[in-house]
This record gives structure tokens, C-alpha cells and sequence, in this order.
């Protein structure tokens, strides 16, 4: 990178420009209220049909990061980023305009897709502009602007939704001002450019994965699984237990989500404290927050202990982000987060299914005994990250 690139790197637009396309990332799921309406208007289709135009972006994601990995290399990022915001704006804000049951299933296919042509790109382009401390301080406000996108943009669907299920539709638009900053500040950069003759000649190494990548992805696949839980299940936990609704569920997730884009903020100075503990400590709060969850039987018990997880998962969500980058064979940065964004999308799209199935083993269906599920194996995700810490110290850490 030249000096006025790393110059033009440290200025704030050039950061909130880097960072404005992951306000988008964590949005797909935050209609999810909406399906109580939407269930009327598509009164023909079962309620898990209606549910799936909620879910079905994951689905879209997986194809489009594998996409978008391809695109990168042959237009560069900039390019590919641009295309999956259009895509996002215009195939997000189609529900908004149409009452098609077939249509708007397949649009929001197709905003999952154009979300994962650069969901990878929104972590790997990173790297390129910083490094060291401010590269940890940067992961940490990747993480906390996917946080801020989810919570404001939970309660603006909040407000929409006085007026009418398509009106929420409308917080997609928010791609269009973000296509337009991008497009402004942010130069073309094709994956890992860089200036030196070794590294163009890496650029040229096919890209491929290691085992510590398939690791971290697997273990990106559990985190998420237990993550999603709670999104899927608070809602039904209250109303259960009798002691929320539904829209308590979305303000506490709203509330959760908005922790964690401050935890998010304070990352840097986290993990210069904790080093690379932050990871075991991260899921082992995660874990606590679901025990917690079912030890109480009133409405701010389990909202102190979902903020507790949202604490966790902020925790530990930056540092998975940032140690892909950096155990990725050379030249392959891209492909590796791209393969752990798969993982992490397949958890999050069955997650809270095969969680039911585990439960379902274990002879108890109920809302509790999945929130004890996640804790027990969030808890083993602490041991065996702690133990491997402790076992292996490598040359370069997150």
C-alpha cells in the first residue's frame, strides 16, 4: 500500500466508508416480526412457508459468498461490493412493493445472495488498509456496526410496522446511501494487493484452505448454531413462561444487539487486556448468560442475562473475524473467510434445528432445555479453545 493510501486509510471517511457496508450484514433477519402480518396476508401458505421468507437469506448467502470470492479476483472489491449493495437495495425494499408470495420468496433469496457477494470482502478488506493494534481496533468496529445496523434497524421495523408489514421492508433502502459513500471514498483493491514483487507473486498462488481454517470454521458453525437459539427462541421462551410478549422479545433483542455494538467499540482495548484469552473468555460469558436465562422467571431477569451473552458474543465474535485472516495460507485470505462465513451461515440457518433435535434425545422439547443445551456447549467450546490456547502459542496472534 502506498503512503497516501495508508494516509487516506487513517482519515474517519475513509473508516466509516470501510465500515458502512457491514451495517447491511445483520439485517436480513430483522423482519422477522413481520411474520405475524405477513401470516394474514398469506393466509394460503403455512406458517413455515411464511417463516422462510425470514430465514431464506442465509440460504442465499452461502451461494453468494462463493460468488463473490470468484467476482473479487476478476473485478477486484470495490466492483463486487457495489453490485451486492445494488442487489440489496433493489431486491430488499421488493417486498415493500409487492404482495406475491413466490416473488417475494424469490427476492429475498436474492438479497441473501447479494449480501454474500461481499460478506467475506467486509472482513478480508480490512487487513489491507491496517494492521497490528488498529487492525483489532477495526475488527472490533466491524463487528459493532453489524451490531448498530441490527438494533436501530430492529426498532425502525418496530415503527413501520404501525403502519403496514410493507412498509418495513423499507429499511433496505439504507443500501442506497451506503452504494453512494462507498463508491465516493473507497479505491478498487483487488485481494491482498499490495505493492511488493513477492507479494504480487503470491497473489498469483492459487488459493486454498488449511486445517486451522476448517477449525475455526467449525467452531465459527457452533458459536453461531447457539447464537441464532436465542434469536429464534426468546420470543417463545416469554410467552411460554408467561412473563413477556412478543414485542418485549424484540426490544430485548434490540437492546442486546445495541450492547454489543458498544462492547464492539471497546474490542481493541479488550483484547489488549486480554490477549488472546478473549476467545475462551468470550464464550464461557456467552455460556453463563444462558444458564442464567434458566435460572430466571421474570422478564429482567432474562433480559440481564441475554445483554450477558450479547457481552460474550461480542467478545469473541471479533477475534474468530480477525484470526482467520491470519492463519490463512498467503494469498488466500479471501477464501478463508469466505469458507467460514459458510459455516457460519449453515449454523445459523439450522441452528436452532438440530438444537430441537438434541433436545428432542434428551426427552425434553421445552424452550429450557435448548437455552441449557447452548450453555453446556458453549461451555466445551471455552474448555477446548482454553486448552489450545494454553497448548499453542503461535508466532503471530490475533
Amino acid at each position: 500500500m502506498s503512503p497516501k493510501k495508508q494516509t487516506e486509510a487513517e482519515t474517519p471517511r475513509f473508516k466509516i466508508a470501510l465500515l458502512s457496508i457491514s451495517i447491511l450484514l445483520m439485517m436480513a433477519p430483522v423482519v422477522s416480526s413481520t411474520v405475524p402480518a405477513m401470516s394474514k396476508t398469506f393466509a394460503h401458505q403455512s406458517a413455515s412457508a411464511v417463516e422462510a421468507l425470514v430465514t431464506i437469506p442465509n440460504l442465499g448467502l452461502i451461494f453468494g459468498i462463493f460468488i463473490g470470492s470468484v467476482l473479487a479476483v476478476r473485478w477486484g472489491a470495490k466492483k463486487t461490493i457495489l453490485l451486492g449493495l445494488a442487489g440489496a437495495f433493489l431486491f430488499g425494499v421488493f417486498p415493500a412493493i409487492s404482495s406475491n408470495y413466490t416473488l417475494i420468496l424469490g427476492s429475498r433469496f436474492l438479497l441473501g445472495l447479494s449480501l454474500g457477494l461481499y460478506n467475506s470482502l467486509a472482513i478480508s478488506l480490512i487487513p489491507d488498509f491496517y494492521s497490528g493494534d488498529e487492525l483489532s481496533t477495526m475488527m472490533g468496529y466491524q463487528s459493532a456496526v453489524q451490531s448498530l445496523g441490527n438494533s436501530i434497524f430492529s426498532f425502525v421495523v418496530g415503527y413501520l410496522l404501525l403502519f403496514s408489514w410493507h412498509a418495513a421492508y423499507w429499511i433496505y433502502a439504507i443500501a442506497l446511501p451506503v452504494f453512494v459513500l462507498f463508491n465516493a471514498v473507497i479505491p478498487n483493491v483487488k485481494p491482498q494487493q499490495t505493492q511488493t514483487t513477492a507479494n504480487k507473486q503470491t497473489a498469483k498462488v492459487k488459493q486454498r484452505i488449511n486445517g486451522k481454517v476448517l477449525i475455526i470454521s467449525i467452531l465459527t458453525f457452533f458459536v453461531f448454531s447457539f447464537f441464532m437459539v436465542i434469536t429464534v427462541k426468546l420470543a417463545g421462551l416469554l410467552t411460554t413462561e408467561k412473563i413477556g410478549t412478543a414485542s418485549e422479545a424484540a426490544a430485548i433483542l434490540g437492546g442486546y444487539t445495541l450492547l454489543s455494538m458498544f462492547v464492539g467499540f471497546a474490542y481493541g482495548w479488550i483484547h489488549k487486556l486480554m490477549g488472546r484469552t478473549v476467545l475462551p473468555i468470550g464464550l464461557g460469558i456467552m455460556a453463563l448468560g444462558f444458564f442464567i436465562i434458566t435460572l430466571m422467571h421474570s422478564l429482567i431477569g432474562v433480559t440481564i442475562a441475554v445483554l450477558v451473552i450479547g457481552v460474550g458474543y461480542s467478545i469473541a465474535n471479533p477475534y474468530i473475524f480477525t484470526v482467520i485472516n491470519l492463519v490463512a495460507p498467503t494469498g488466500s485470505k479471501n477464501l478463508a473467510s469466505s469458507v467460514m462465513l459458510v459455516f457460519l451461515n449453515i449454523g445459523a440457518f439450522i441452528g436452532p434445528i438440530w438444537v430441537d433435535w438434541v433436545a428432542k434425545l434428551v426427552g425434553n422439547t421445552s424452550v429450557i432445555t435448548d437455552m441449557l443445551i447452548s450453555a453446556a456447549g458453549l461451555v466445551i467450546l471455552a474448555v477446548l479453545t482454553g486448552i489450545h490456547q494454553l497448548l499453542h502459542r503461535p508466532q503471530q496472534t490475533a
